[in-house]
C-alpha cells in the first residue's frame, strides 16, 4: 500500500519502518524547515509522538508554535561554539546557511534573502536543555546546510544516544564511505549504515536494534562489515 511522505527523498518513509515497534516515540528535528514541507518528522507527529524541533528562521518556528503546540519548539541555528551566528537566507528556504562561503556559492544561482543575527545552540545543547529528562530519544534527524558534519562531529553520542540519526551528508565520495569522517565517527560509536535517500544517511544504534527495535539482522549487518574492514586492513 502507498504511504505518504513528507519529506524531500523519502527520508521519512525509511524512518517509519525502522521505528515501526516504537507505538508514540520522541524526536529531535534539527533544521526543521516546516512543519509539513520537506518534512522528516510530520509522518511520526501524525502518529502521535513528541519531540524537539529546532530552526533559524523565525516565522518558520511560528509555524511549528502554531502547528505542532505540543512540541518543543526552539527558534535557533547549530553551532558547536557560538552563542549567536549570521544566516544568510535563500528564496524557500531550503539553502538557508551560516557557511558565508557556501552561501556565495548559492547566490550564483539561488535567490538571497539577506541575512540576519539569530541564536546558536550545539546539539549538545539542544538535548541537554530541551529534550526531557528521562525521555529516550527515538529519531534524530540533521540538516543544516554545510555545518552537518562539524555538528555531528562534536555531538556526544556516548551521552546521548538516538536509535535512529538521519543525517545529510553533502557530496559523499561513495566508493568511500568508510572513510568519510561522519560514517565513520557513527559506526565507532555503536551505529550501522542502513539506507542512503539522496544526500540523507540514516544510521541505526546497534543497541537499539537488537533490543526494542527487534531488528537483530543490523547487528549483524555491523559484524560482516567489521569482518571486511579486517580482510581490506581496515581497524
Amino acid at each position: 500500500m502507498h504511504r505518504l511522505s513528507y519529506s524531500q527523498f523519502g527520508e521519512d518513509i525509511t524512518a517509519a519502518k525502522l521505528l515501526r515497534n516504537v507505538e508514540t516515540g520522541f524526536y529531535v528535528d534539527i533544521g526543521a524547515h516546516h512543519p509539513l514541507r520537506h518534512s522528516n518528522t510530520a509522518l511520526l507527529h501524525i502518529g502521535g509522538w513528541r519531540g524537539v524541533n529546532v530552526e533559524p528562521v523565525r516565522r518558520s518556528i511560528d509555524l511549528f508554535r502554531r502547528y505542532r503546540p505540543q512540541a518543543i519548539n526552539v527558534h535557533a541555528a547549530i553551532h558547536n561554539e557560538a552563542n549567536s551566528v549570521t544566516l544568510y537566507k535563500f528564496r524557500k528556504g531550503l539553502a538557508n546557511t551560516i557557511i558565508e562561503r557556501r552561501a556565495e556559492e548559492l547566490s550564483a544561482n539561488k535567490k538571497s534573502e539577506g541575512q540576519e543575527v539569530v541564536p546558536a545552540l550545539s546539539l549538545n545543547d539542544v538535548f541537554e536543555r530541551h529534550v526531557p529528562q528521562g525521555v529516550r530519544v527515538n529519531y534524530l534527524t540533521v540538516d543544516v546546510e554545510g555545518y552537518d558534519s562539524e555538528a555531528i562531529l562534536a555531538f556526544d553520542l556516548g551521552k546521548h544516544h538516538p536509535d535512529v540519526a538521519c543525517i545529510e551528508i553533502q557530496r559523499p565520495d561513495m566508493m568511500a564511505l568508510g572513510e568519510n569522517s561522519v560514517v565513520r565517527y557513527m559506526f565507532d560509536h555503536g551505529y550501522q549504515l542502513y539506507a542512503i535517500n539522496v544526500f540523507s544517511f540514516t544510521f541505526v544504534s546497534v543497541r537499539a536494534a537488537a533490543q526494542h527495535l527487534d531488528m537483530p539482522r543490523v547487528a549483524r549487518l555491523r559484524e560482516v562489515t567489521r569482518q571486511g574492514g579486517r580482510k581490506s586492513g581496515g581497524p
